[in-house]
């Protein structure tokens, strides 16, 4: 008998296991026939957020829905309680349906003629989601299928994590993240109890339940999932009578969008993401938007400004504005004004000057010749059509001067320059490199600008500019690539922030600039980029579709907003320590070498320079070659001849308003006009009045009010006063 007993038993095995393998092919086949469609059928909703994971800017998916995918630890515990309570009791034991719940469903169906209760799970709601089907029995066969699909593919967590994104929460909203921020102005992570009790009932009937439409049909819901809770013993009984006589109070946030047009480009370039964080610091981001608002006002009709912001020693772009106001088209608003490549201008010139330290062509002071002079066929001009004989590199920089720079490029050579750039990675937009790159004849765009000039705090160091954040932000390191060296770099970076921005007044945070502007060719663009040892910061202005805007310059129109743009940033938390190799020099002119190694008769004049390693170059001819027995350059000496220059240092004059004293009050009945005068008569100074050009060359008062800014400029160097005028 136990023989046989243990023979019928192998049998009923043998049919268990042939009927487990039977089940097992048809599943597999129903899964080839019918596999798991896509989680999100209509493509992802994407949302751009800041480094902080605050909202930027949100695109629906292809139905216009919008979601802010989260995972399960970015929820409110109480929510889950509340809606596994409530919704599917049973959700981590069943294997996607619930037996007792479908047979219930079922009986009243039949009873009653109609649906009482669905008996859906989470899990099959997930199905309903991805695969929509008639509410019909072969529907519903369809999604008792699509459950168990998922049951077999995703953990329980895992499904719970898309019900938590894809449940509809009215109108365009979907998922409760977006719910959360929608209604209630806040994260999914923390909503009071009375918000995640009324989210967790609101996807049943979302057109009919939803809050700011029917408030009091939403409190009843709100108030039966409490009851709910209660009654299973999560809520306290008192707790939840407290909770249910609060109305449903909504605070939806007010949006608006940040960085619309970096959103743009980050959703173009990875349009499957959900959600995409950026590098942007979202209180740095907003102060600039207020700043470009401001800007706005005062900017031309048409015209446009782009900002970045970027932390140097990350590489991290902080802030990015990339045009002046995103919702005014008749400014070009919805063309990236960051991305643009445009004419640089000058914005060049402190890289050309690094390299030829590097070289070891010029030290700071190494003597140079703004003369008439024509290199080839190239007869660059200054901008003021002026010329000052003998002037030092750091003056020609300073001042921003065209003819000696382009003497320097020159003797570097435009193919070294390009070389340099192109093996840091840096391109710039031309056919073919020449000595007019210098002043602005090729292509460049902001975030080019911004990698330079960033190379100025880092050593002379260049990467990469990130926009993307992850999950463990590191200084640059791997990526970087030498473009300068520390010494040019620092040497570069001393001389840009002696430049002084006389109509400044006191900054917020007191720090270290390096800044340098630029102005294209026939006045299209404005350009001004600072470097403080912690943030780059980079300005453009304009007209996006290149029509000139005459009378303006980098120095008046970009390099304000600048500093405005560095008021908004923290203090700088960082230093730039002058390299060892950097070392300052006593040396002479003409000959440009250092006093030890110049005969007593050829020292002229004495001037202290910083070189590399104690290097003192002699002096640059205009064509390149070094000059000879500690001489003045020939061509410069002729030309100081013909206009009776005494070949001597030429002191370097700063640009000094003479007829109004900063803060003096004028009486309408005393005075009608002021003269406008400096203290460089012969310069051509351009005058603003209130920011504005201005072409007198006296004032009349009687037009003005109040506080009246005066500003003098000649090249890059401004003064500035400020005045009041009274009736």
């Amino acid at each position: 008998m136990k023989c046989l007993r243990i023979a019928s038993g192998t049998a009923l095995l043998k049919q268990l296991a042939g009927l487990c393998a039977v089940f097992i092919i048809m599943a597999g086949t129903l899964n080839l026939v019918f596999p798991l469609p896509s989680l999100y059928p209509d493509g992802p909703a994407t949302v751009v957020v800041s480094r902080e994971g605050e909202l930027l800017r949100s695109f629906g998916d292809r139905q216009g829905v919008h979601r802010y995918n989260v995972t399960l630890e970015a929820v409110d515990p109480f929510y889950i309680q509340a809606l596994l309570n409530y919704e599917d009791r049973w959700f981590y034991h069943h294997p996607g349906f619930n037996p007792v719940s479908i047979v219930r469903a079922a009986w009243q169906w039949a009873s009653n003629g109609r649906v009482i209760s669905g008996g859906s799970t989470l899990t099959m709601q997930v199905a309903r989601l991805i695969d929509p089907h008639q509410r019909s029995v072969s529907g519903k066969l369809k999604q008792l299928w699509r459950a168990l699909q998922l049951e077999w593919y995703f953990s329980k967590d895992e499904i719970l994590t898309l019900y938590l994104n894809l449940a509809p929460f009215g109108g365009n909203i979907a998922g409760v993240e977006a719910a959360a921020n929608r209604y209630f102005g806040t994260s999914a992570k923390h909503l009071s109890k009375n918000e995640a009790a009324l989210l967790a009932v609101l996807p049943q009937k979302p057109s009919l339940y939803r809050p700011d439409r029917y408030p009091e049909v939403a409190k009843e819901m709100r108030n039966k999932v409490l009851a709910r809770l209660t009654d299973s013993g999560v809520l306290p009984s008192q707790s939840a009578s407290y909770l249910m006589q609060e109305a449903v109070q909504l605070r939806p946030a007010a949006h608006a969008q940040l960085a619309p047009l970096l959103s743009r480009t980050l959703k173009q370039a990875l349009p499957d993401h959900h959600v995409i964080q950026t590098t942007l610091d979202a209180g740095i981001q907003q102060r600039v938007a207020r700043l470009l608002a401001k800007v706005k006002r005062d900017l031309p009709a048409h015209s446009s400004a782009a900002v970045l912001v970027v932390d140097n020693e990350t590489a991290e772009v902080l802030a990015y504005q990339g045009s002046v106001d995103f919702q005014d088209d008749s400014r070009f608003s919805h063309v990236d004004m960051t991305q643009a490549v445009r004419s640089p201008g000058s914005a060049l010139k402190p890289f050309i000057y690094g390299m030829a330290f590097d070289q070891g062509l010029i030290h700071t002071e190494s003597l140079l010749s703004d003369i008439p002079f024509s290199f080839y066929d190239y007869k660059p001009q200054n901008l003021n059509g002026r010329f000052q004989g003998a002037v030092s590199v750091s003056q020609a920089l300073k001042q921003s001067l065209n003819i000696p720079l382009i003497q320097v490029f020159n003797a570097l050579g435009p193919e070294t320059f390009d070389q340099q750039l192109s093996a840091a990675g840096i391109t710039l937009i031309q056919d073919k490199p020449n000595l007019t790159v210098g002043l602005g004849g090729t292509g460049a765009n902001l975030m080019t600008l911004v990698t330079l000039y960033r190379a100025l705090a880092t050593g002379g160091k260049v990467a990469p500019l990130t926009m993307l954040k992850h999950a463990q932000p590191q200084p640059v390191t791997h990526e970087e690539k030498q473009l300068l060296s520390p010494a040019s770099s620092w040497m570069v970076f001393n001389m840009l922030s002696s430049i002084s921005a006389s109509d400044r007044v006191v900054p917020r945070v007191r720090r270290e600039i390096a800044w340098k502007t630029g102005t294209s060719y026939g006045y299209r663009d404005f350009w001004s980029v600072g470097v403080s040892p912690a943030y780059t910061v980079a300005v453009w202005v304009g007209r996006p579709d290149a029509t000139p805007v005459v009378g303006y310059l980098g120095a008046t129109r970009a390099a304000p907003v600048m500093f405005d743009v560095f008021d908004q940033l923290p203090e700088d938390h960082r230093r730039l320590e002058q390299p060892d190799t950097v070392k300052r020099t006593l040396i002479c002119w003409p000959g440009g070498r250092a006093k030890a190694a110049t005969a007593e008769e050829r020292c002229l004049a004495q001037k202290y320079a910083l070189t590399r390693n104690g290097i003192t170059p002699p002096t640059l001819e205009s064509q390149g070659h070094f000059v000879r027995q500690d001489q003045w350059p020939q061509s410069l000496s002729l030309w100081q001849q013909q206009h009776q220059i005494v070949s001597s240092a030429q002191p370097e004059a700063v640009l000094k308003i003479q007829s109004v004293k900063e803060g003096q009050h004028y009486y309408l009945g005393q005075l009608d006009r002021i003269a406008l005068t400096t203290n460089r008569p012969n310069a051509q100074v351009f005058w603003y009045v209130n920011h504005l050009p201005y072409s007198e060359n006296t004032l009349s008062l009687k037009s003005y009010r109040g506080e009246v800014t005066l500003t003098a400029c000649e090249g890059q160097t401004c003064d500035q006063r400020r005045i009041q005028v009274h009736p």
